[in-house]
This record gives C-alpha cells, structure tokens and sequence, in this order.
C-alpha cells in the first residue's frame, strides 16, 4: 500500500461530452496493489471506504519501485505520482 496522486489524463470513454468534466480530475488515497493488466486499479481516497475503481487495466508504463507511473484503462489513462515509500511491499505483474 502506497500513498498516490492520481490524474486523469486522458479520456476514451464512449459517453464522453466535447466538456468531459473528470478530465484532470485529481484522485489522492491509497494504492492497494501495483495495477494489473485485466483488473481494475482501486485507490482508497479517505478513511470512510470511499474508492475510486477504474475499468480493466490495459496497460502499465513505468518502473514499479518508480515515482510516476501511467497507467491506461478501458476508458482512461493515468499518471500516478507516488509519495514515499510503500508500506507494505507492492508485488509488480509477474512476482
């Protein structure tokens, strides 16, 4: 689990307006696990459970023990900026 500013960068969604209003949204909370291509990327934003889940993961670009990661789903791309170190081990796919 790691501390995350996520950015919606990016929005390919169907239902998507000409004034998309979550593009640039910023999303701050925790990162449970590294995203995995086929699931959805969850991060806990406060201590009441709220969460923001995304649609499957298609693609991850950078290092897992980076400090900026992007990550492309189904319907959006993300650029994740994380804060400090984990507090508990992050398996990356493939571990």
């Amino acid at each position: 689990m790691v501390s995350v500013t996520a950015r919606k960068i990016r929005d390919h969604s169907i239902e998507r307006t000409t004034h998309s209003g979550a593009l640039g949204r910023v999303y701050t909370g925790y990162l449970i696990s590294y995203p995995f291509v086929g699931r959805g990327m969850v991060i806990f934003r406060d201590p009441h459970g709220h969460r923001m889940i995304t649609t499957p993961v298609k693609r991850v670009l950078g290092e897992p023990g980076g400090k900026m990661i992007y990550v492309e789903t189904e319907n959006s791309v993300y650029r994740l900026e994380i804060h400090g170190e984990p507090l508990f081990p992050m398996k990356a796919p493939g571990e």
